[in-house]
């Protein structure tokens, strides 16, 4: 289901990144055939999902979820 903001459209969000983080979402972006914008998106959820599979603690230490995935 979409998040959608009291004004009806999608939640929006500034994010700050650190030094070179935009290339790298840009570069598995590209390498997943996704928009910088659906990377980011599919990374998170696949660490709030690995969050709630394994739990905090062990999600946090766990490379799984930032594997490159086609899709």
């Amino acid at each position: 289901m979409k998040q959608v903001s009291a004004s009806g459209g999608p939640d929006k969000y500034t994010l700050r990144l650190p030094d070179g983080m935009r290339t790298r979402i840009r570069e598995r972006a590209v390498a997943n055939k996704r928009s910088m914008n659906s990377e980011i998106i599919h990374v998170l959820d696949c660490a709030i999902r690995s969050e709630n599979e394994k739990g905090p603690a062990e999600a946090a230490t766990s490379p799984s979820h930032i594997t490159h995935q086609p899709g």
